[in-house]
């Protein structure tokens, strides 16, 4: 006879069959486990006459219908099974009635465990992996083309030796050589994306070529951001090594100036699916981040390590077995786009009938043989690189999205912006929530010399880098200047405004003042700082004008250092004269001649002094 029973969530009714009593049953409504307890049977009198109530109730056995079976919370009353722990509805223990501490943190969470996530991520992810086969291939496809694609325009940009073409081909190079990373950042994002929702299975993703291209310049901007701090220090040492033909201790440098952007991108790139990226921009905010999440970031970076050795290898692979023969193979085109130059120059100037034109060094010269075999072993080894790395790539970015599913809570997301409100001028003069002018100084001081400190450091940087590369003394002086009066610029832009607050509120003699003796106008926007909170942040930053140029003054006096490329300077001690040996055959130099005194008349051409030989008259 089957038995009815009620779930307690959703209070459906519905029938079960004898044999689920004393079971547990998901409910047909919700789905919540219910379970199936078979009552008493009602007995009938033999008279058939309904019983006397109060005979019924003095005779009611609440021992005969209770359930001994049956196991409930101690709290909630919920209903659970022998072998539970803890209750499954409020989470306290069954035994004491009371919720663990781990417990209690699990349920603030709101959200899975981060422990979850180091046993989860393997299985979980080969079956994402496997679920879509679909693009691994698309990712494969992608790659070999858009390589094959840029590889084909480096070769055509260096062949060329006009500068349309050559330029035609560059940028084409470089539009589809973007579209691999922006292709590894779009599917990042989407795969992340679907993991903070809780879906298994992505929607269909079509590949669009400029979109992938847009995102790769967006890919290595973040790149380039992250990794200058480090690269400031790790990549100038690198670069010295180099050219001083350490290769191998240049590249292990630069390699770990790249290790803090490696760690920072599986949180990063949460971050970029939310409406506001901005915390993904910066390193300061990722980093104070990667203190509370330091252990999921390094287990995604091992990951990644782990799964892309075979691709890794394959490029090792490239450049040990095929590295100098396709540096030789590219500069004999180089050559070639050389002497094509020379030889067009050439008989451009013949059929013009140039007199004055002068021809090239390479006029005449023979072109080199390209011999295309060279490219062989380096195109296999590129198209197992990109078979390993396609589902690599998809592996890792299901890795990157349980690791945000299981971190959100830590991650700090935005997932909304704020509304914009519309706040009346006489509120916002009523308003008081802004600094006072003391901490608006203090601020300005601490940013001056923050400036100063970080100016001092990219000086640094940058004259080490110019001395280690040798660089023109031209190219010196552009970056110097671009580092020294980029902040001038913004002051003056500062100082503008200032100016037109000042004939707005005083009219245009103080304006005039102001241009005469800025300092004056400086002064006189402290004043305006209650009332306008735009001239609080113009102050500010006229004060790192200020400090920016101390800062250039005292670099002014520390660095007296001729630049590369240049002379050098007259007050520089001159180096040591070794004496002469006269049985070498050495004749001593004059002295009056190295003080730049006339020589000895003995020893003068009386033909350099008498006119009739030609010379010059001696007075």
């Amino acid at each position: 006879m089957p038995i009815k029973v009620r779930c307690k969530e959703c209070n459906t009714s519905f029938s079960v069959k004898d044999e689920a009593e004393g079971k547990r049953v998901r409910c047909k409504g919700c789905g919540a486990p219910v379970r199936v307890s078979k009552g008493p049977k009602k007995k009938r009198s033999p008279s058939g006459k309904a019983e006397d109530t109060d005979d019924f109730l003095t005779s009611f056995d609440i021992s005969k219908i209770e359930d001994e079976g049956a196991k409930i919370c101690p709290r909630c009353g919920n209903d659970v099974d022998e072998e539970d722990i803890e209750c499954s509805n409020c989470g306290v223990e069954l035994t004491t009635g009371r919720m663990t501490e781990a417990t209690r943190k699990k349920r603030k969470r709101k959200g899975p465990a981060v422990e979850e996530f180091y046993k989860k991520s393997w299985g979980d992810a080969y079956t994402f992996l496997g679920n879509h086969t679909g693009l691994v291939m698309k990712t494969f496809i992608y790659s070999i083309i858009s390589s094959t694609l840029f590889f084909c325009s480096v070769f055509m940009s260096l062949w060329c030796h006009q500068g349309p073409p050559r330029a035609f081909w560059s940028f084409l190079a470089f539009v589809s050589i973007m579209a691999i990373p922006g292709w590894i950042w779009f599917m990042q994002t989407e795969v992340v994306r679907f993991a903070l929702q809780k879906k298994a299975k992505l929607k269909r993703i079509n590949f669009d070529f400029f979109l992938c291209s847009a995102l790769g310049i967006k890919f290595i901007s973040w790149f380039i951001l992250f990794s200058l701090p480090a690269q400031a220090i790790f990549g100038t040492l690198g670069y010295y090594y180099i050219s001083n033909d350490s290769i191998l201790v240049g590249a292990i440098l630069i390699a770990i100036g790249f290790i803090p952007t490696f760690i920072m991108f599986p949180l990063a790139m949460p971050h970029m699916t939310m409406v506001d990226t901005t915390p993904g921009w910066m390193p300061h905010k990722l980093g104070k981040i990667f203190l509370g999440l330091a252990k999921p970031a390094l287990f995604c970076g091992m990951v990644f390590l782990l799964t892309n050795l075979p691709a890794i290898g394959c490029l090792a692979g490239i450049g040990a077995v095929s590295g100098n023969d396709l540096n030789t193979f590219f500069s004999n085109v180089r050559f070639n786009s050389a002497v094509a130059a020379d030889e067009q120059a050439k008989v451009y100037a013949e059929e013009n009938k140039i007199k004055d034109f002068q021809p090239g060094k390479l006029v005449g010269e023979k072109p080199e043989v390209l011999d295309a075999k060279v490219l062989i072993i380096p195109s296999v080894l590129w198209l197992f690189t990109c078979i390993f790395y396609a589902p690599a790539m998809i592996y890792n970015a299901r890795v990157n999205g349980l690791m945000a599913l299981h971190s959100k809570p830590d991650l700090d997301l935005i997932t909304k912006t704020e509304d914009l409100k519309y706040v009346s001028k006489s509120d916002r003069k009523n308003s008081n929530a802004m600094n006072s002018p003391g901490q608006i100084a203090l601020i300005g001081v601490l940013g001056g010399i923050g400036v100063w400190l970080f100016n001092f450091v990219i000086l640094i940087a940058f004259t080490s880098v110019c001395l280690a590369l040798n660089l023109p003394a031209i190219l010196f002086v552009i970056g110097l200047a671009m580092i020294l009066f980029t902040p001038p610029l913004i002051a003056v832009v500062c100082w503008i405004i200032s100016l037109i607050e000042l004939g707005k509120k005083d009219g245009a003699g103080h304006c005039i003042l102001g241009v005469v003796f800025f300092p004056y106008a400086y002064g006189k926007g402290w004043t305006y700082i209650r009332k306008n909170k735009l001239m609080g942040k113009v102050m500010l930053t006229w004060t790192l004008m200020f400090s920016f140029y101390f800062f250039a003054l005292i670099i002014n006096f520390m660095f007296n250092t001729p630049i590369p490329g240049s002379q050098q300077p007259d007050n520089a001690p001159q180096a040591a004269v070794a004496p002469a040996d006269p049985a070498a055959g050495d004749v001593p130099a004059d002295p009056a001649a190295a003080d730049g005194m006339p020589a000895d008349p003995a020893a003068v051409d009386p033909a350099a002094v008498d006119p009739a030989a030609g010379g010059p008259a001696v007075p």
